[in-house]
Protein backbone atom coordinates (compact mmCIF):
# COMPACT_ATOMS: atom_id res chain seq x y z
CA UNK A 1 0.00 0.00 0.00
CA UNK A 2 1.36 3.41 -0.93
CA UNK A 3 1.53 6.23 1.58
CA UNK A 4 -0.87 8.41 -0.40
CA UNK A 5 -3.49 5.62 -0.29
CA UNK A 6 -3.31 5.54 3.50
CA UNK A 7 -3.81 9.28 3.75
CA UNK A 8 -6.85 9.19 1.45
CA UNK A 9 -8.49 6.37 3.44
CA UNK A 10 -8.46 8.56 6.56
CA UNK A 11 -9.93 11.57 4.78
CA UNK A 12 -13.60 10.92 5.74
CA UNK A 13 -12.68 10.56 9.41
CA UNK A 14 -10.56 13.70 9.31
CA UNK A 15 -13.44 15.59 7.74
CA UNK A 16 -15.77 14.46 10.51
CA UNK A 17 -13.25 15.39 13.16
CA UNK A 18 -12.85 18.83 11.64
CA UNK A 19 -16.64 19.24 11.50
CA UNK A 20 -16.98 18.43 15.23
CA UNK A 21 -15.56 21.21 17.40
CA UNK A 22 -13.73 19.10 20.00
CA UNK A 23 -14.96 15.55 20.52
CA UNK A 24 -17.16 12.98 18.92
CA UNK A 25 -20.37 12.07 20.73
CA UNK A 26 -21.44 8.63 21.84
CA UNK A 27 -24.04 7.33 19.40
CA UNK A 28 -27.00 5.34 20.73
CA UNK A 29 -28.99 3.11 18.40
CA UNK A 30 -32.50 3.02 19.82
CA UNK A 31 -35.73 1.05 19.50
CA UNK A 32 -39.14 0.99 21.20
CA UNK A 33 -38.80 0.36 24.97
CA UNK A 34 -40.74 -2.93 24.73
CA UNK A 35 -38.59 -4.33 21.92
CA UNK A 36 -36.57 -7.27 23.31
CA UNK A 37 -34.02 -7.55 20.49
CA UNK A 38 -30.26 -7.50 20.88
CA UNK A 39 -28.19 -6.06 18.05
CA UNK A 40 -24.53 -6.00 17.24
CA UNK A 41 -22.87 -3.36 15.08
CA UNK A 42 -22.85 -5.56 11.96
CA UNK A 43 -26.61 -6.14 12.19
CA UNK A 44 -27.25 -2.44 12.78
CA UNK A 45 -25.19 -1.64 9.68
CA UNK A 46 -27.22 -4.12 7.59
CA UNK A 47 -30.49 -2.65 8.86
CA UNK A 48 -29.50 0.97 8.20
CA UNK A 49 -28.14 0.11 4.73
CA UNK A 50 -31.37 -1.75 3.95
CA UNK A 51 -29.55 -5.04 3.44
CA UNK A 52 -32.04 -6.59 5.80
CA UNK A 53 -35.65 -5.51 6.31
CA UNK A 54 -36.34 -7.24 9.62
CA UNK A 55 -35.02 -7.45 13.15
CA UNK A 56 -33.22 -10.71 14.03
CA UNK A 57 -36.49 -12.04 15.53
CA UNK A 58 -38.20 -11.70 12.12
CA UNK A 59 -40.27 -8.62 12.95
CA UNK A 60 -40.25 -5.98 10.22
CA UNK A 61 -38.12 -2.92 10.83
CA UNK A 62 -38.74 0.72 9.98
CA UNK A 63 -35.57 2.80 9.87
CA UNK A 64 -35.41 6.50 10.71
CA UNK A 65 -32.59 8.93 10.08
CA UNK A 66 -31.58 12.48 10.99
CA UNK A 67 -31.10 15.21 8.34
CA UNK A 68 -27.92 15.17 6.23
CA UNK A 69 -26.32 18.17 7.91
CA UNK A 70 -26.84 16.80 11.42
CA UNK A 71 -23.55 16.19 13.31
CA UNK A 72 -24.81 12.94 14.88
CA UNK A 73 -25.80 11.61 11.45
CA UNK A 74 -22.32 12.32 10.07
CA UNK A 75 -20.71 10.58 13.05
CA UNK A 76 -23.10 7.61 12.74
CA UNK A 77 -22.27 7.29 9.05
CA UNK A 78 -18.54 7.19 9.65
CA UNK A 79 -18.42 5.14 12.87
CA UNK A 80 -21.24 2.63 12.35
CA UNK A 81 -22.02 2.57 8.62
CA UNK A 82 -18.37 3.13 7.70
CA UNK A 83 -19.31 5.60 4.98
CA UNK A 84 -18.78 9.31 4.58
CA UNK A 85 -21.85 11.38 3.74
CA UNK A 86 -20.74 11.50 0.08
CA UNK A 87 -20.30 7.71 -0.08
CA UNK A 88 -23.63 7.21 1.64
CA UNK A 89 -25.38 9.50 -0.87
CA UNK A 90 -23.75 7.57 -3.72
CA UNK A 91 -24.81 4.26 -2.16
CA UNK A 92 -28.45 5.36 -1.86
CA UNK A 93 -28.45 6.74 -5.41
CA UNK A 94 -27.34 3.31 -6.70
CA UNK A 95 -29.90 1.48 -4.55
CA UNK A 96 -32.73 3.74 -5.70
CA UNK A 97 -31.69 3.56 -9.35
CA UNK A 98 -31.61 -0.23 -9.25
CA UNK A 99 -34.84 -0.39 -7.18
CA UNK A 100 -33.02 -2.53 -4.61
CA UNK A 101 -33.70 -0.38 -1.55
CA UNK A 102 -34.90 2.94 -0.23
CA UNK A 103 -33.01 5.10 2.27
CA UNK A 104 -34.33 5.52 5.82
CA UNK A 105 -37.10 8.03 6.44
CA UNK A 106 -35.56 11.33 7.52
CA UNK A 107 -37.05 13.04 10.56
CA UNK A 108 -36.20 16.64 11.39
CA UNK A 109 -34.72 16.28 14.86
CA UNK A 110 -34.18 14.09 17.91
CA UNK A 111 -37.57 14.96 19.38
CA UNK A 112 -39.28 13.58 16.25
CA UNK A 113 -37.08 10.47 16.43
CA UNK A 114 -38.05 9.87 20.07
CA UNK A 115 -41.75 10.38 19.34
CA UNK A 116 -41.60 7.94 16.39
CA UNK A 117 -39.69 5.29 18.35
CA UNK A 118 -42.03 5.60 21.36
CA UNK A 119 -45.09 5.12 19.16
CA UNK A 120 -43.78 2.41 16.81
CA UNK A 121 -42.54 -1.00 18.04
CA UNK A 122 -40.99 -1.65 14.60
CA UNK A 123 -38.89 1.54 14.55
CA UNK A 124 -35.13 1.90 14.88
CA UNK A 125 -33.06 5.08 14.84
CA UNK A 126 -30.00 6.61 16.42
CA UNK A 127 -29.21 9.71 18.45
CA UNK A 128 -26.58 11.22 20.66
CA UNK A 129 -26.43 9.19 23.88
CA UNK A 130 -27.07 12.40 25.84
CA UNK A 131 -30.52 12.66 24.21
CA UNK A 132 -31.69 9.21 25.35
CA UNK A 133 -34.60 9.08 27.80
CA UNK A 134 -37.25 6.56 28.90
CA UNK A 135 -39.16 6.88 25.61
CA UNK A 136 -36.51 4.75 23.86
CA UNK A 137 -34.33 1.70 24.57
CA UNK A 138 -30.63 1.64 23.63
CA UNK A 139 -29.63 -1.52 21.74
CA UNK A 140 -26.16 -0.38 20.68
CA UNK A 141 -23.89 2.28 22.12
CA UNK A 142 -21.03 3.35 19.86
CA UNK A 143 -18.43 5.63 21.47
Amino acid sequence: MHIHQIKVSYLPLLLVLSYCPFTLSDIAVVVHPDNQINLDEKTVRKIFLSKTKAFPDGEKVEVYDLPAENKTRIEFGVTVLRKSEARLNSYWARMLFSSKARPPVVLENVDEIKAMIASNPHAIAYMDLEDVDDSVKVVLNKP
